[in-house]
C-alpha cells in the first residue's frame, strides 16, 4: 500500500545490542538479573514500591485480576473504546465485564462508572487511550468509597502523568512493552503497585505458582519475561523522557 504513513517506527540502537550481546554471553538468558534491574527502574520511574515483569500486557491484566481474587459473578466496570486485550482479561477471570460510557478524551467517564457500579462490582478498570491518562483522581475516590479495586490499563501510558502522579500508582498499573510502544522488548509487560501483597502473589502467579524451585503453593503460570527482552527494553526506559518528549510535540 503507499502513502501510508506510519504511526511508530521501531528504534533499536547500539545499547540495546550491547546489552542483549552481555546476556547472550552470561548464558542466562531466561528470567534474571537484567529483568530485576528493568523491574527495579521501571517502579522507580512510575513511583510505586513494586513493579513485576510478565511475558506481555496481557497476562499483566490476567495475572492482576487473578491476584484481586476475581472470579465469576463478579463485575469489572471498563471503558467500551479500547482494545480487545482489556475485555479479554476480564473474561478469561470469568467476571463479567460493565461497559461505561467515555468521556471527551476518550477515557472512561467517572460519572458513567459510578452510576454502573452495584453490588456485584469489584474492579474499576480505566484505560489511558493513547498515553491520555484517565480522570485518575476520580477513580481513587470512587474506588475507596465502594471498597472496589482499581486496576490501570496503562498499556500505552508509560512515563504518563495526572497532576504530578504517574499513572500506575494510583491503583494496580498494567503495562505492554509490544513493538508499537513508548518502552518495547518485541513483547513484554509490568504490573505496578504499591501492595507489598498483591506483588507477592503476582510474583507467584507469574512463576508456575511456585515461590522457590519446586515448592508450589497455589495453581499458577508461564507468565515470565526472559533477560533477553529485558535487556532490549532497559535502554528504552532510560530514553522515555525524550521519546515523550517528541511524542508530545509530534502530537501538537
Amino acid at each position: 500500500m503507499t502513502g501510508v504513513i506510519p504511526i511508530t517506527v521501531v528504534s533499536v540502537g547500539p545499547e540495546e545490542e550491547k546489552l542483549v550481546l552481555e546476556v547472550l554471553r552470561s548464558g542466562h538468558l531466561a528470567q534474571g538479573p537484567v529483568v530485576e534491574e528493568f523491574e527495579s527502574r521501571f517502579a522507580a520511574a512510575h513511583d510505586v514500591g513494586h513493579a513485576v515483569a510478565v511475558n506481555n500486557g496481557t497476562s499483566a491484566l490476567v495475572a492482576t485480576l487473578e491476584a484481586l481474587g476475581i472470579g465469576p459473578g463478579d463485575e469489572v466496570i471498563t471503558s467500551p473504546f479500547t482494545f480487545g486485550a482489556t475485555l479479554n482479561a476480564i473474561l478469561e477471570s470469568g467476571a463479567t465485564a460493565r461497559f461505561a460510557d467515555i468521556d471527551e478524551n476518550c477515557c472512561l467517564d467517572p460519572d458513567a462508572t459510578e452510576h454502573l457500579i452495584g453490588p456485584r462490582t469489584r474492579v474499576i478498570m480505566p484505560v489511558h487511550l493513547y498515553g491520555l491518562p484517565a480522570d485518575m483522581p476520580r477513580f481513587e475516590r470512587l474506588a475507596a468509597e465502594h471498597g472496589l479495586g482499581l486496576v490501570e490499563d496503562a498499556a500505552q501510558a508509560h512515563g504518563a502523568r495526572v497532576g504530578g502522579r504517574a499513572v500506575g500508582s494510583f491503583g494496580i498499573g498494567c503495562f505492554s512493552f509490544y513493538a508499537t510502544k513508548n518502552i518495547t522488548s518485541g513483547e513484554g509487560g509490568m504490573v505496578t503497585t504499591n501492595d507489598e501483597e498483591v506483588a507477592d502473589r503476582l510474583r507467584v502467579l507469574r512463576n508456575q505458582g511456585m515461590r522457590a524451585r519446586y515448592q508450589y503453593e497455589l495453581a499458577g503460570h508461564n507468565y515470565r519475561l526472559t533477560d533477553l527482552q529485558a535487556a532490549i527494553a532497559l535502554p528504552h526506559l532510560l530514553r522515555l523522557g525524550a521519546v515523550n518528549d517528541s511524542r508530545r510535540a509530534n502530537a501538537a
